[in-house]
């Protein structure tokens, strides 16, 4: 214990020397510097962030994401809907309706559901199971949707106003199953990714990976 005790002092007394002479000979010892220069001081002077490696922490902050996870999409589309089945229902009450629909798809993952059994420390790696990405809304924007044409039969004396629910209704689907096609729940998922990733490496980690 004599010896080691004895060794430390003596090369921290040689480290101060030297700090004293580089100040005396007119060379500037910056902090930063000096520390690459001494491996014994330097991590006594070096600033780290600050680590944050227990899972509660992290749950509760990707928690905390939710709406950056989220992405919303534009789609339009054309419907028509037509009623009236044999030649005399055509006659009698036939009609058709020519809807164009413009609707807004929002999608993400549900990060509010993130539990601490999906996330795992492990020193410098945090390790997450997300939930799978889920369209959240679909909607038709009143603004930009209209019937844009509705014909009769001669014979219609009674409009059907069912018949342009039932397009609004089918515009709506497929507005969905067009934002679905494009991609909508991957860049969700990239999305929720990207928001986490950058969140848990300013908390100090090095890497993080995605289950």
């Amino acid at each position: 214990m004599g010896k080691k005790g004895g060794s430390f002092a003596t090369t921290l007394v040689l480290a101060l020397v030297i700090v004293v002479l580089s100040v005396g000979l007119g060379v500037g010892v910056s902090r930063f510097d000096f520390a690459e220069r001494v491996p014994l001081i330097g991590p006594l002077l070096q600033e780290r962030p600050a680590q944050t490696t227990t899972s509660p922490v992290v749950v509760e902050g990707i928690r905390g994401l939710d709406q950056l996870a989220t992405v919303r999409v534009t789609e339009s589309i054309i419907v028509t809907r037509e009623s009236g089945g044999d030649f005399l229902g055509r006659l009698f009450s036939g009609e058709k309706v020519l809807l164009v629909a413009t609707g807004n798809v929002e999608a993400g993952v549900d990060l509010s559901g993130v539990g601490g059994n999906d996330v795992r420390v492990t020193n410098d790696t945090v390790t997450i199971r997300l939930p799978e990405p889920e369209v959240l809304s679909a909607s038709l924007d009143e603004d930009k949707t209209r019937v844009y044409d509705r014909d009769y039969s001669p014979l219609n004396l009674r409009p059907d106003d069912d018949l342009v629910e039932e397009a609004r209704s089918t515009a709506e689907e497929r507005i969905e199953a067009a934002a679905r096609e494009n991609g909508i729940l991957d860049t969700a998922e990239t999305n929720a990714e990207s928001s986490i990733r950058a969140f848990v490496k300013a908390l100090g980690f090095e890497e993080v990976r995605f289950e």
